[in-house]
């Protein structure tokens, strides 16, 4: 991979590599369309980006809580596993259920464990609420390679983590500790 400053890009010398930002890349312009609603006066909104990065700013006049967001449950999009309200906050959401493959007759997350090169199992999704989406994005990554245990040890204490096992059905539920 080499920068090209001038041209602001990056090159790589494989053909067919690519650089996907993802998750992280929406968070950055979730926060950078809160920042420019901001500087042009308006003081209440919810700025989505594919509906995985969210930013709830303020509350609507009817919902004095915040924002009502609903967190899909895994195995049907169509339900919901929670329902939070964001008031000046993010949530962000990651899981096997969007993005996966399949091999062996098993669904596989997108998300790549580093220690191994291979899918993270154990988790089926991943939400967090923060301050700011790209935080969200960021952490909602390593809770969902590392598990409950990891995120309950590691959690910052104003970010709330709601996690949905890998299993049939999933068992979801809010990871308390940070």
């Amino acid at each position: 991979m080499r920068l090209d400053p001038a041209a602001q890009s990056i090159h790589f010398d494989r053909p067919g590599v690519e650089l996907d930002p993802g998750g992280i890349g929406k968070g950055y312009a979730v926060d950078r369309m809160v920042e420019v609603l901001k500087r042009g006066g308006v003081h209440i909104a919810l700025v989505s980006a594919a509906g995985s990065s969210i930013y709830g700013m303020g509350a609507p006049p009817a919902e004095p809580e915040g924002w009502r967001v609903m967190i899909r449950a895994p195995e049907n999009p169509d339900k919901s596993a929670a329902e939070v309200f964001l008031k000046d906050m993010s949530l962000s959401t990651s899981g096997s259920s969007e993005k996966f493959f399949w091999a062996d007759g098993r669904i596989y997350a997108h998300i790549i464990d580093p220690r191994t090169g291979y899918p993270a199992q154990g988790m089926a999704s991943v939400s967090v609420i923060a301050p700011r989406t790209i935080d969200s994005e960021a952490w909602a990554k390593p809770f969902f390679i590392n598990g409950r245990t990891w995120t309950a040890a590691h959690k910052p204490a104003n970010f709330r983590v709601f996690a949905c096992d890998d299993g049939k059905p999933s068992t979801c539920s809010w990871i308390r500790g940070g």
